[in-house]
């Protein structure tokens, strides 16, 4: 009997239930119409704009590969490619100058598609080969360029170390230093990291700064083992050890 009962109750709750949303329905259907248009409309445009961004970045890579394989035929450094000051030796002679002719056509990619990765990575190209030219000015300004472009990329990384190098070369070592710093505050989970410590205990070393160099080389033994940077400074420990 008391099954009987709870059934019952549960198909009366059931009756009840039904009854109050066809009649909620019936009264606010011209809101909830309204609500899943939004929601469509919403959830095609998200789908578009990411269709849309997809194939944007797709012909930006297309123009921009073509390019690049001019650019590395002449013997150009791939991007992220990583390089301790010491052979950062600019390229000299006619590749420069075949270089420089490409950068009107790395910055048409830019202006083209300036969302895109490929302008990023384009906007490096252009501070490499300007840094390769002695333009250290000039090289700053694109490297900072790329990254705006795209700020938590590779290149973004590559691009605040080629900004560090330049400085460096304009023997502004304050604001070498606070580029490599950056690296390691902003970027420290990159692969590069030992690199620019590498490279900010080169600069201490140019400022006589051993102390400070001993401490960068000695966090790469210690922290990073696994890269190619370590033997480099246990060489630089023995170096500079009878000057501290």
């Amino acid at each position: 009997m008391a099954k009987a009962v709870k059934q019952h109750e549960t198909a009366d709750f059931f009756t009840r239930l039904t009854a109050f949303l066809e009649k909620f329905i019936t009264e606010h259907l011209k809101t909830i119409l309204i609500i899943i248009g939004v929601i469509a409309v919403g959830l095609g445009a998200y789908f578009t704009v990411d269709y849309l961004k997809e194939r944007s970045e797709s012909r930006a890579y297309s123009a921009f590969g073509k390019i690049y394989l001019d650019y590395k035929e002449i013997g150009g450094d791939e991007p992220g490619a990583e390089s301790a000051h010491e052979g950062d030796v600019p390229v000299e002679g006619g590749a420069v100058a075949r270089k420089i002719e490409l950068i009107d056509d790395f910055k048409k990619i830019i202006d083209a598609y300036p969302k895109s990765n490929a302008a990023s990575e384009s906007a490096y190209i252009i501070g490499n080969i300007l840094y390769e030219a002695v333009r250290y000015d000039e090289a700053l300004e694109y490297f900072k360029k790329s990254r705006e472009l795209s700020p938590k990329s590779l290149v973004a990384v590559i691009s605040l170390k080629g900004e560090a190098a330049c400085y460096e070369q304009k023997e502004d070592f304050e604001a070498a230093e606070g580029a490599y710093k950056r690296i390691l505050e902003e970027y420290k989970n990159s692969f590069l990291v030992p690199l620019a410590r590498f490279n900010l205990g080169q600069l201490y070393e140019r400022q006589d700064k051993f102390k400070l160099a001993e401490q960068e080389y000695t966090m790469i033994v210690t922290n990073y083992e696994w890269s190619a940077w370590k033997k480099l400074a246990e060489k630089r420990l023995l170096v500079i050890k009878g000057q501290i």
